[in-house]
């Protein structure tokens, strides 16, 4: 935490507060007095201008604030009593309802890859965000999420399709601020196993996470009635399964009052606990990567349930009952089909009928349509759903499929699987012109994910002007039918990942081609001999995967065209290239200046004896620097 010069603390500060970089005159004296007391530490300058971003430009009192409030008490301090003042000041100045979701965070162990998905899920389920008009209640708590970014309070460690937030963590000094405010508030209640010194207020919000301690005598010491007003039980990682058993009894025993229970990734027993279905008052549940088997007809009872999920779980149906969830708003269900590779899809979930009576459902996923017809037109009665996604698609069921889809006008997801895996997959048959006229399906879209053969790609894909990422799996397209030609243009269009989808030899990218794509993953096109880079083409590409390419003995020809390339990954490929590629390290070997360019080349391969190994190219030329 060694602190920045003077210039380039102005430059980090301008860049994070001001979209051109450039500081106004009439904020001048004022700015450089605010970031004299940083004193060039990054982690202070960062979230002070978090802060000063959201102040108006034009109105020089309110940063005027922001600079008496900070006063003369941190000079003479040492630098992390500095930041943490800055902290404090930071978490001052947000709104109420970012202090209570920013407090939550107060959950996770120091270091945690926090799940983005399953956070603002739990944000909802506790009530925490508030309805705005003309939005969904997930996009609001997006938005919350995002204003905790920008304010530099939470760091995005890795991003989904369309820069969107997979994963997060907080900074270990943010983490102990949120760790005394919480505490003040009794905002939740952590136990490990450890001894545990319980509060003598209620406790609202319990939350089990993993230790190396078997210790289970914890619960001796606690009051018998402080679990009476729980709102919340949540567990994270993965933790001892004596006590989680002995704790959920004891929640589910007391606690009437229960509207959040997440056990997501324990060790939990096949069959449901019976008395989860007497939680009157549950909103939200979450069972995902369990061993739980089956979903008994009590779950009707839980008429106020708002999220379902059994993502990752052995259940394969649902009973009649779910259809009295009227306030059901996200529902999954599924089984990878190959725990190791999820290229393979999962198997879905065999609905009642009359499942379009879930009008509420914004989220459906994996909904098994083998049975045909009658249950395609009961998905397509959701006209609320922002992501779909079907199993077992039959070969004959395509045109219907897309006449309903059709009417899914906030559709932002979906994902088709046809029957089978691997070469048994059933052709996908969606090339029908039903969605080429629905102007709202296909500027909605955002993300298509086919897994199946197809005999050619559908019309209609051309034309998703709106798509940020594109999967095509077990596709199988002969070479005359080459995927790139609907999908050069496509505006959008960032990310896109084939495995097994193309017969054809050759891809070449032509010039003026996939003018926004990002990242790149060709797997397991077992012909495939030759690629082509043209310039002009790929102009922004970041990450290159090329995996399990028998054939292709030779990089891509024009792969120094590829100037934003930052990291090119080969796994599993011909020894020929990858002998090649290591003895081109070398700034005197005839193709080093080809590759020269990109900062990180990364081969993976198994050994003759099945040992994985991985080498970084310019590793060594790395440790002479």
């Amino acid at each position: 935490m060694e602190p920045l010069s003077i210039e380039d603390s102005w430059t980090l500060f301008c860049n994070r507060i001001f979209n051109d970089g450039n500081c106004p005159g009439h904020l001048m004296d004022v700015a450089k007095g605010i970031l004299d007391k940083c004193k060039g530490l990054p982690l202070a300058i960062v979230a002070i201008s978090g802060v000063l971003a959201l102040k108006d430009v034009n109105r020089t009192e309110e940063w005027e604030v922001v600079r008496r409030s900070l006063g003369d008490e941190l000079e003479g301090s040492g630098r992390l009593d500095r930041i943490k003042r800055i902290l404090f000041l930071s978490y001052n100045d947000l709104p109420w309802h970012l202090k209570t979701c920013l407090l939550y965070l107060s959950i996770y162990p120091e270091d945690y890859e926090i799940g983005c998905l399953r956070l603002v899920n739990l944000w909802i389920g506790e009530r925490f965000v508030e309805w705005r008009e003309g939005m969904s209640i997930e996009d609001v708590a997006r938005d919350y999420l995002s204003e905790l970014v920008n304010r530099s309070l939470i760091q995005v460690t890795k991003v989904f399709y369309e820069g969107t937030p997979d994963t997060c963590r907080i900074h270990d000094l943010v983490r102990e601020v949120i760790l005394l405010k919480s505490k003040e508030q009794n905002m939740v209640t952590v136990t490990t196993g450890q001894p545990t010194t319980w509060p003598s207020e209620k406790v609202r919000r319990l939350v089990l996470r993993s230790s190396s301690s078997n210790n289970t005598q914890h619960h001796q010491q606690r009051h018998n009635d402080c679990f009476d007003h729980l709102r919340s039980f949540v567990t994270v990682g993965y933790t001892n399964l004596l006590l989680s058993k002995m704790l959920l009894s004891e929640v589910l025993g007391s606690s009437k009052l229960l509207k959040v229970l997440d056990l997501g990734g324990q060790e939990a027993e096949e069959e449901i606990p019976n008395e989860i279905f007497n939680l009157f008052h549950l909103k939200h549940l979450d069972l995902s990567c369990t061993r739980v088997e089956r979903v008994p007809k009590a779950i009707g009872k839980l008429q106020h349930l708002e999220f379902l999920d059994l993502g990752n779980t052995r259940v394969r149906e649902l009973p009649m009952e779910i259809l009295k969830l009227q306030k059901l708003r996200f529902l999954r269900v599924y089984q990878l089909v190959d725990p190791s590779d999820d290229d393979y899809g999962s198997h879905g979930f065999k609905a009642p009928t009359n499942m379009g009576g879930l009008l509420a459902l914004k989220v459906l996923d994996n909904i098994d349509v083998s049975s045909g017809s009658t249950i395609i037109k009961e998905i397509g009665k959701l006209t609320q759903l922002r992501e779909l996604g079907i199993t077992k698609l039959r070969r004959e069921d395509g045109k219907e499929l897309c006449s309903f889809l059709a009417n899914l006008t906030s559709l932002r997801e979906l994902s088709v699987d046809s029957i089978g895996k691997d070469d048994d997959h059933e052709i996908i048959d969606l090339n029908h012109p039903s969605l080429c006229s629905s102007s709202s399906f296909l500027q909605s879209l955002r993300m298509l994910i086919l897994r199946g053969r197809l005999e050619k790609m559908p019309q209609w894909v051309a034309r998703l002007h709106g798509l940020v990422r594109i999967d095509l799996n077990w596709s199988g397209l002969r070479g005359e039918e080459d995927p790139l030609d609907s999908l050069q243009h496509l505006p959008r269009l960032g990310e896109m990942n084939f495995c097994g989808s193309y017969q054809g030899e050759g891809l070449c990218f032509t010039a003026g081609g996939f003018l926004n794509l990002k990242r790149m993953h060709l797997k397991g096109m077992e012909g495939l001999r030759w690629m082509r880079v043209e310039e002009g083409a790929l102009p922004h590409l970041q990450k290159l995967y090329l995996e399990q390419l028998p054939l292709l003995e030779e990089l891509p020809l024009g792969i120094q065209h590829l100037s934003q390339l930052q990291r090119l990954s080969l796994y599993e490929m011909s020894s020929h290239l990858r002998e090649m590629l290591l003895e081109n390290q070398m700034e005197e070997s005839e193709d080093y200046a080809i590759i020269a360019h990109i900062p990180e080349i990364l081969i993976g391969y198994y050994t003759d004896d099945r040992e994985w190994r991985e080498r970084q190219l310019w590793e060594e030329k790395k440790k002479k620097t």
